[in-house]
């Protein structure tokens, strides 16, 4: 495996690990799941970006926090 590809967008994630994007995405709320998130993000097993000023966040997450969010994918 190439070392790009243990890192993906939510919907790349969603697809590889045959779930929802919305799953996905509901792992990436704050208000939910802030210091398990601040916890990965420390470990380097994801990563946002956020424009200035801006509300949105891109994601990049990494297969290791996929294992560990939902197990080994499913294809």
């Amino acid at each position: 495996m190439k070392e790009i590809d243990k890192y993906m967008t939510p919907a790349e994630a969603a697809e590889r690990w045959g779930i929802k994007v919305d799953t996905v995405k509901a792992r990436l709320r704050f208000d939910y799941y802030g210091d398990k998130l601040d916890d990965m993000i420390d470990r380097g097993l994801i990563k946002y970006y956020k424009k200035p000023g801006g509300k949105n966040r891109d994601w990049i997450i990494s297969t290791r926090a996929m294992r560990e969010w939902f197990g080994d994918k499913n294809n």
